[in-house]
């Protein structure tokens, strides 16, 4: 039997749910956020499998034994739908929603709830968004549509105000850690929980020995080219063969610490990078207003990746400022 919700820390979400199917209360459209490694995907599917089982338990847990839960074992439920982009980065099409809300009135084969999750939401393009709008004004009966995104602000005002919202936070330390420790070997969980930002999923794939090698490579460099050692656009060439999610959020990550460090006067970093210190030194007749416009080019690229991004050339222009700003006060004046 599944277990509901899908993590300990998203007790209070699965409850308000329960509370609205049980009051006859399931909203048309749901709009699920937070920070990426939560949980919200896993949520949503959770989400619809309550809705399309025909003989869930009192807790909501579906069965897994009627059609319904069958169907959904097999990935092949006719009344599930993904509206996710046609390729990783990309948008989602207006031809996509349109074909979907064209279907979206139909009655559901099975004869009960259609879902359709779309993930991430954030991904539609303007005029996909739009699409979608007009369906949302007018919601088809047993048809409920899932929206999950870690960049809500990107949606329309019109289309987030007719969704109803739940907030998915970062979870409690105390309620995360063992459970990332149940899931990992070898890292130290706290630690890796804080290299993730707080995110377990994120630390779990941040677990991988790989992953945290180049983690590791990647800070050094960074270090590297503050110190002149390295080449600004020979590291921003490297760096391209990193994840660029995954690579920001690193980026993010560091220059935040820097700022936190440069607040509370010590070093605020996880043990595992003992970059961080030498690193700070250095920056150390560096403005904290500057530290703080590299954390806004930061999220600007951040925000930017699957859209107008050129990583090369924006990764080049962050690591010349570093350089620039890094190189002593000394021996810029020689």
């Amino acid at each position: 039997m599944t277990t509901i919700p899908p993590f300990p820390w998203q007790e209070a979400q699965w409850q308000r749910l329960r509370q609205a199917q049980e009051s006859g209360r399931i909203a048309h459209a749901w709009l699920l956020t937070g920070p990426v490694g939560v949980g919200k995907g896993p949520f949503a599917e959770a989400f619809a499998r309550m809705l399309l089982c025909t003989a869930p338990d009192r807790a909501s847990r579906p069965c897994g034994e009627c059609r319904g839960c069958r169907l959904l074992a097999a990935g092949t439920h006719p009344d599930l739908e993904h509206i996710v982009p046609e390729e990783p980065g990309k948008p989602i099409r207006v031809d996509q929603i349109r074909d979907y809300c064209e279907r979206s009135t139909l009655t559901g084969q099975l004869g009960g709830y259609k879902v359709a999750i779309f993930q991430p939401a954030d991904a539609m393009n303007p005029a996909a968004a739009n699409s979608l709008l007009k369906t949302l004004e007018e919601p088809v009966p047993l048809t409920v549509l899932v929206l999950v995104t870690a960049l809500p602000q990107r949606l329309p005002a019109t289309l987030r105000s007719r969704c109803q919202r739940i907030d998915f936070p970062l979870p409690d330390p105390a309620t995360a850690v063992p459970w990332l420790a149940s899931r990992v070997d070898g890292p130290d969980s706290p630690a890796l929980l804080r290299i993730a930002g707080g995110a377990p999923l994120k630390a779990v794939g941040l677990a991988d020995p790989e992953v945290l090698a180049q983690r590791s490579r990647c800070l050094d460099e960074l270090l590297g080219v503050a110190q002149g050692r390295l080449d600004p656009v020979v590291v921003a060439q490297r760096w391209l063969a990193v994840d660029a999610h995954r690579l920001l959020d690193w980026l993010v990550g560091w220059v935040a610490e820097l700022i936190r460090g440069r607040v509370a006067g010590s070093s605020l970093v996880a043990g595992a990078d003992r970059q961080i210190g030498p690193l700070r030194a250095h920056l150390e007749e560096v403005d904290s207003k500057f530290l703080f416009g590299l954390a806004d080019q930061l999220f600007h690229m951040r925000r930017s990746v699957g859209s107008n991004l050129n990583r090369q050339l924006a990764l080049e222009e962050f690591l010349t400022r570093l350089s620039a700003a890094a190189t002593p006060r000394s021996q810029a004046r020689t």
